[in-house]
């Protein structure tokens, strides 16, 4: 399977793009987590 240099740069983009989706998601369930235990923490 030959895939031209456009088709290439757009997997390239979409899999960057899934990964970054997939890294904020985690970001923002630790940081969620981590206010959450934190506050109750402080309490």
């Amino acid at each position: 399977m030959h895939l031209t240099q456009s088709q290439l740069r757009h997997t390239a983009s979409a899999s960057r793009s899934v990964a970054a989706a997939r890294m904020s998601t985690v970001g923002t369930r630790v940081s969620f987590y981590f206010g959450y235990w934190f506050s109750h923490w402080r309490a």
